[in-house]
Formats: C-alpha cells, structure tokens, sequence
C-alpha cells in the first residue's frame, strides 16, 4: 500500500515521476514522493534515497522502478507531492538476491519491508558520505592449525556434505568434536570456486575466537559483522563484499543478509540457540531465513549443534536435510565426567548471597590448587535478585516495569534489567521507613566479590553485559582468560557458548533450578541445551573434564538425560510428543500478537476486541486462539501488555489472523506487535 505525502511540489497536471519509498520505521505502508528525471535512472530497486519525512528527512530504500504519474492512475491522487531530496550511487544498492530475501522475510513475519531492508544494509552511512576505511587484519597461518589432520569421523563428515554440495545437512556433533574443522575445509573448497561464505554465530561473544580460527583456517581476510560495530565499520565491510573484495564473513544474526557475490556455503553454529531469533523490530528467524537463502541461492546450509533444536530434527525426519553425527572428540579426548550436588541435603557456605555446598568450593580450591582453570555459571547479572525490606518485606521495584530492580553493589545502583532504569541504593524503605534492607538472591557479580575471600587460589574474571561494553572489552577479557594471570571465568550465559578454554577441567553450574522455572513450552528443551553446552566447556585439553551441577530438584528429568540416566533420544521423544499433543511447533505453526498501551483497561479491552473478531471472521479455519493473558512481565517501560496466542497447522491461516489484527488496530490505542513463529511465548 502507498501512502501519498503533499507538500509543495510539482502541479500534478504536469510531467512527473514517482518512486515508492520503504522506510524504517514500524509501518506496512510505502511511501510515494516525486523524483526529478534524471534521478529516476538512477533510483533503482534496492537503491537508497533520502527523503523528507514530517519534519525531518529519513533514509529509505526504493520498492519499484519509477513511473510517471499518468502510469499510475491506480493510486487516483491528486495531492502535490514531496520530493527526493538525494538518490544514492548504483554501487550502493542492496543486491536483487538480497532485496528478494528481505521481501520473503517481509510477507512471512509480517514485518515492514523498510524494517528488513535496514537491518540488510547500513543505510545512515551509506547515505552520510563519510568515507571510513576499516583496517583490516591480516591474514594469519598457524602451523598447528594448517597441520591439523582430521580423525575419521571427522573426514567421513566431510566427504559426505562435498559429495552433495548443494544439499542442506545436520552435524549433530557432542561438544569438542571438531565441527569448526569441518566447517573451514568445506568453506576452503566453496572459496576455490569463487563463492562466498557466511559463518553465522548466535552471540558476538563467539565471534572473537571463531574469526581467528576461520581466519587462520582459510589463510584470508573476512568480514566480521555484529551489533557492536560502528556504522562506518559496517557500511566499508557490506561494501567489501558487495564488489567481491571479502568473500567471507562472520557474524550474529544480521551477517545473513552479507550483500555477498556468489554465496556458496552458509554455516548456522549452534542452530539450536534462542538469540537467532530476533526479538525488537523485524521479529525474524534467522536460522529459518538463512535455510531459505541457500534455497534460493542453490548454496548449501550446514546446521551445527551438540543439541539440536527440535525444529531441526523436524526437517531431518521430514528428509528436508540430512543428518551426520560426530559422537567423539577430537583427538579421542574423553567427555566430562557429571556430579550432581544435592543442596537440599548438603551442608551449604553460610555468609554468602549463592548456594554452594562446601564440597563444591573444595573441588574448586582443589582444581586452582594444581594449575588448572575453572568455570563457573550463574544466569543472573548483579549482585542479587533484589532489595528487601526485613520490617516489613517491601521490595525495590522498577517504576515503568512489572519487575524488581535488581542490585547492583560495584556501581551502588538498583537496576532494572528490562528497561535500563536505574536509581540510587536506598538508606531506607519507602514504605515503612525502616533501614533494615537487606540483598536477596545471587547474581556474578556477588560471586566476584565472595568467593575469592573463600578460595586464596582464585584470581578471577567475569564475563556478563554488565562487563562487556563493547567488543574491544569482550577480546580483552576472553585474551586475559587464556594467558595464565587468571585461573577463573564466571559469567552468565554469554559463558556458556562456544568458547574453547583448553585449560579448563572443572565447570560449576551454582544453580541449575532456574532454567527449569521457566513458564514456556520450550523450558525443558532450553535447559538440557544449556546444561550441555556449559559442560562443554570441560575438559577440552589433555587433561580430563569434571562438571559440577548445584541444585534443589535432583529428580528432573533434565539432570537425567545430563547424567545418562535416559538417553537423549528418550528425552526428546518425550518432548516431541508432548508437542505433538499440544500442536506445538514443529508440530505446528505459532502466532503471537501483543498489545501495548499505557491505560491497563484500555489493552484489555482492546486484546478482548481482537479476539472476538477473529472469532466470528468468516474465513477463519484451523486456528486455536489462546487468551487474551498477561505475560509473566506484564508491564514494561510503563507499558501494559496483554498477549494473544493463536496455534495452527498451516501459515496462511496464521498470516489471516495478523491481517484481522492489524486492520482492527489501526483505530485502536494500542499498539500491536506481530510475532510469527516466537520463540518464547511467557
């Protein structure tokens, strides 16, 4: 649909000619603005223009070639019409491969085109003129990485996926077992016949380590794209691969849509992981998308993964993808041995805001004592959960959220991990006055602060948001970690994925009862990922691996399947019937809409509308609408929520449902946000 912008301009009984503009912003429509002849030559679809908007310009992308005005009678304006101010060169248009994807993506997720499109180029520099020259490193040959032979599983992996180069594979390989190998020999013989590659990572913390090993792999400078970089470091990287001039590039969700030449290969590591999901904006799968680029692009996809994510195995049992396992480490290195510690029965380190049991800090001291390095995970940044009253039990709440501030000792603040609002450590309570205020909870940055005082041998680093404020930061710490002047790593999940400490033999998991709370239909799924990755990360040298797993609940079936009491293949066949049961993806298709308002009554009543019009539409067919409810979270940065879901067998009926939404809610108060295929449904 276009939207016609008037201003002053050109009379339309006159010559002119129009380009429809997608802009960034969270809207459906296009907008239509007059463009002077000779720049409509130039304005190309997938071209950038900077155009008036309100008060203001904006940077948008062109949806259609230009036409004249009298060729679009279908528009039946008659307003005058804003004009281009500026129309970018050819060499910065978003490539037809690239543009088409975002268009899918677009019609799928039902996302504003303009939001896409912005997310697949970097307009604002594109259209700034700066000129920023990115240094980039230069390539670097490790002899031992060059001289690296692959064990035979490894080898009968890799002759299977080059056999059928154009065919999409699962390597289910445990933790350590050299999928990274396979991936950089498979992306040598993609590179060998002029075609690019894209190694996508669920987290910018994996890409420090994961670039230099590609790069020392392949002997070639890459690109490496993620949320940190500058938007002149992007526009000169997406420009390098546009013209041929890097052929690869490493990166989180957005190196998807690396504008490359020729793309041959596209690697999703750890496929399972919940952050290829995008959450703000254009709310896209990029695991999903990326298997529908290589579709389209006749390039091959390798999914990789200790833990595969249901959705995956899916497309295995449905023959969409075949299946390679890699069931040893490298080098025939043993996998860690699992210890389970009872908190309910063990006697637990008093004086301390975590449970430990003193036979965990024992085996910690013990690991540090003979030079070995330890790693422990705990999924909550600060120093505890909250600030309690004692006289009267009131709790430090977040203003514009439903949550409470979490407390924050190093910077003397409470923090709200939501919204970012922060306020001073209080002298009292604000409801009875009392002083008696008093922690509750652990977070990291209380085990940095304590245990060092319980163990003399540990010399400590942490590794959370709150540490890593930009990439330069998150390369110093994991350097640090490496060199011998540290001997602990303990942090939140960005521990968890990924990383290849050679000298780590023990791993902590302080609390594992958190991930089973999780009110969502994935929650034992998400934890038997979690707890195996982080205990992955043992034993991964000569020296043999030990993972130690603090809990309350020894019985869950999760910690079963982690100690080998069930096998996995029992665990996640209880998963998929489950599933199956509820009609659960993969098993069928989900929709979440979210309506926001700041008047509590208002969303309410505007989510039960919504309903009862889906209800009674006279094509609706196949659909299970559940709700309107209130998420666990119910109100953020002063906004109520109430969520709608709805569960069906087939996408058009999905995308029926969204249509429904979104024409009720333009005069509606709230605003709706569309979810397709969401991740998490609390």
């Amino acid at each position: 649909m276009s939207v016609i912008t008037p201003t002053s301009g050109s009379p339309m009984n006159s010559p002119v000619w129009v380009v429809e503009v997608a802009l960034p912003r969270p809207i459906d429509q296009f907008f239509t603005y007059e463009i002077q002849e000779d720049q409509a030559e130039l304005a190309l679809p997938g071209c950038w223009v900077k155009v008036p908007f309100g008060r203001m310009s904006a940077v948008g992308v062109i949806v259609r070639a230009p036409k004249k005005i009298d060729d679009v009678k279908s528009l039946g304006f008659t307003q005058v019409l804003k004009k281009v101010i500026k129309v970018g060169e050819v060499s910065d248009q978003i490539p037809s491969l690239v543009f088409k994807l975002c268009q899918w993506a677009s019609d799928y997720y039902q996302s504003p085109l303009g939001e896409l499109l912005s997310m697949a180029a970097p307009l604002s520099a594109l259209s700034s003129g700066v000129n920023v020259r990115t240094q980039l490193p230069q390539p670097e040959i490790s002899n031992s990485r060059s001289g690296l032979v692959l064990n035979d599983e490894q080898r009968s992996v890799l002759s299977a996926i080059t056999a059928e180069p154009e065919k999409a594979f699962l390597i289910d390989g445990v933790t350590g077992s050299g999928k990274t190998e396979i991936y950089i020999e498979r992306a040598k013989k993609v590179l060998a016949q002029e075609k690019g590659v894209i190694i996508l990572v669920p987290e910018i913390a994996l890409t420090p380590q994961l670039e230099s090993r590609v790069r020392e792999g392949l002997g070639v400078p890459i690109a490496v794209l993620h949320s940190a970089l500058s938007d002149g470091q992007r526009r000169d990287y997406w420009l390098k691969l546009k013209s041929g001039e890097l052929r690869v590039v490493v990166g989180a969700r957005s190196a998807l849509f690396a504008p490359m030449k020729s793309c041959g290969l596209i690697v999703v590591d750890e496929e399972h992981d919940a952050s290829y999901k995008q959450e703000e904006r254009a709310r896209y799968q990029a695991r999903d998308l990326a298997f529908v680029r290589a579709k389209k692009e006749k390039a091959q996809i390798l999914f990789g993964s200790a833990t595969p994510s249901l959705e995956t195995l899916e497309r295995v049992r449905e023959e969409k993808i075949g299946y390679l396992k890699l069931e040893k480490r490298i080098i025939n290195r043993s996998m860690p041995k699992v210890e389970l510690v009872n908190l309910t029965d063990e006697p637990l380190i008093a004086g301390i805001q975590a449970p430990f049991s003193e036979r965990t800090i024992e085996k910690i001291k013990l690991t540090l004592q003979k030079g070995e390095k330890v790693l422990i995970y705990l999924n909550r940044r600060g120093f505890a959960s909250y600030l309690v009253c004692l006289d009267c039990g009131e709790v430090s709440e977040c203003p514009r959220c439903s949550l409470s501030l979490t407390y924050h000792k190093r910077k003397k603040k409470l923090v709200c991990h939501t919204c970012d609002f922060h306020s001073e450590i209080p002298d009292h309570c604000k409801g009875c006055k009392g002083v008696d205020l008093h922690p509750i909870g652990a977070g990291t940055e209380s085990l940095e602060d304590e245990l060092p005082a319980l163990i003399p041998e540990m010399k400590a680093l942490r590794l959370d948001r709150d540490q890593v404020t930009s990439q330069t930061r998150l390369k110093k710490i994991l350097s640090d970690f490496s060199s011998d002047q540290y001997n602990t790593l303990m942090g939140t999940q960005m521990v968890v994925k990924g990383h290849d400490f050679s000298e780590v033999t023990l791993v902590v998991v302080v609390l594992a009862d958190g991930l089973f709370r999780w009110p969502d239909f994935r929650s034992n799924e998400r934890a038997y990922q979690t707890l195996t990755q982080v205990a992955g990360r043992a034993g991964r040298g000569e020296k043999p691996g030990e993972v130690w797993i603090q809990t309350f609940d020894i019985d869950h079936p999760v910690l079963s399947v982690i100690l080998g009491r069930i096998s996995r293949e029992d665990f996640y066949k209880s998963e998929q019937e489950l599933r199956s049961l509820l009609h659960y993806p993969p098993y069928g298709r989900l929709l979440r809409l979210r309506l926001t308002h700041d008047t509590e009554s208002v969303v309410k009543k505007e989510a039960d509308q919504i309903v009862q019009m889906i209800t009674i539409d006279p094509e609706k067919t196949d659909i299970e609408i559940l709700g309107p409810s209130t998420p666990m979270i119910e109100r953020v940065r002063g906004e109520h929520r109430m969520d709608i879901l709805i569960k069906s067998s087939q996408i058009q009926w999905i995308h029926r449902a969204v249509k429904v939404a979104k024409k009720m809610t333009s005069n509606f108060k709230s605003t709706l946000l569309v979810d397709v295929d969401p991740y998490g449904v609390s």
